[in-house]
């Protein structure tokens, strides 16, 4: 990206993936941890999906309500609005995917992954060469992205999809309000991680704020990875609850915690070591007097892949209480913090009022998560 369009285009991309990241929680509606969790079947797939289609709406409803109130340029505003296009393409295969996993054949929905990831991006990264326009990129990269999921996992949920499933008002209705603290809680979490970049890019300007999203993209690693590690999990995670096997679900839950913790120390220690060097060769020597926020951006994705996984494990057990009082809490902090600590600490107090966040968020939750599964044993 900062090869190909500068630094300026960079934060343009950045504040788009902002926005739009909020937005796309609406999308989302926190509804895939407890779709997966449904061992019960409580709702049909096609409840599932229709709700879906309905988040989505709300999503850009949100988002171009949210464009209104604020004097970005035309074109600035044109990126945020087809990212987030391409953001909920994601959102709408999610729930395919949520049908996929439940049938447990991960495999396909890493083949989409992989499909639309190496495609998509290799058309974006082509559109940018060829064109220079971050705008057309984008919108290459959100068509791209809605024909990839029809042609592959379209076909592929049919598969699970129980043809059979029938929906109505009331079940639609019902799944929105009992998934509403969970998209609360999504929404804030997005929230924790997009106000201190929002705040940086108001503070510092567009450039600056690319700069410190092109020294994050290396460190997604930790995310991502953790999460491969974890979700196909979650409906595991579920049974042992449902079945009150707890001495299970223990031992499932700390061996996870274990290999988010050696992952991290791991990609941390790589981090501090090879840094420099590999930021320099991703993006060129300009980005040298910048490498110092990289190992607080590591200890950030880090925390960040602890925080969804322990909110997952609250899903599970549907202690929603800490997921929203946790959330509220850590956007509070980032919303009244993230000026103060950026004015004093520079571009790094974008990071640690980030750090100081998900630390309380994740201890919180934590809490809320031992109370819960000691009430769960008693019962």
């Amino acid at each position: 990206m900062v090869i190909l369009l500068g630094f300026k285009d960079t934060g343009i991309f950045s504040l788009a993936v902002a926005i739009s990241s909020v937005a796309f929680t609406f999308g989302l509606y926190g509804i895939r941890g407890y779709q997966v969790s449904d061992t019960a079947k409580k709702y049909s797939d096609k409840t599932y999906i229709v709700v879906r289609i309905v988040t989505c709406l709300l999503a850009i409803g949100g988002c171009l309500i949210y464009l209104t109130f604020h004097t970005y340029s035309l074109y600035t505003t044109m990126c945020i609005v087809a990212y987030l296009i391409f953001k909920l393409s994601e959102a709408y295969v999610d729930v395919y995917h949520g049908i996929i996993q439940k049938g447990l054949r991960m495999d396909f929905i890493g083949k989409s992954f992989i499909l639309r990831g190496v495609i998509s991006n290799l058309l974006f990264i082509g559109c940018a060469i060829l064109t220079r326009n971050l705008l057309l990129s984008i919108i290459v990269l959100a068509i791209s992205s809605f024909i990839l999921i029809f042609l592959y996992d379209h076909n592929k949920v049919k598969l699970f999809y129980e043809k059979s499933n029938i929906t109505s008002t009331n079940e639609i209705r019902n799944l929105l309000v009992e998934c509403f603290p969970l998209a609360v809680y999504t929404f804030l979490s997005i929230l924790v991680m997009s106000i201190p970049r929002v705040s940086l890019e108001n503070i510092r300007g567009t450039e600056i704020l690319g700069i410190y999203a092109s020294i994050a993209i290396p460190a997604v690693i930790i995310q991502v990875v953790s999460g491969y590690i974890f979700a196909p999990m979650l409906t595991v995670f579920a049974d042992h609850v449902t079945k009150k096997n707890f001495n299970l679900f223990h031992g499932l839950l700390f061996k996870t915690l274990a290999y988010i913790l050696i992952l991290s120390v791991v990609v941390i220690i790589g981090g501090a070591i090879l840094g420099n060097f590999g930021l320099v060769l991703l993006f060129g020597e300009k980005i040298s007097k910048y490498t110092y926020l990289f190992l607080p951006i590591l200890f950030i994705s880090s925390l960040t892949a602890l925080s969804w996984f322990i909110g997952l494990m609250l899903t599970v057990i549907r202690e929603f209480r800490g997921l929203i009082i946790s959330s509220t809490i850590a956007s509070a902090i980032c919303f009244f913090g993230s000026r103060y600590f950026i004015d004093h600490f520079g571009i790094n107090g974008a990071s640690f009022i980030l750090i100081t966040a998900l630390v309380l968020q994740i201890g919180i939750m934590s809490a809320f998560m031992a109370m819960k599964l000691a009430r769960l044993r008693r019962a």
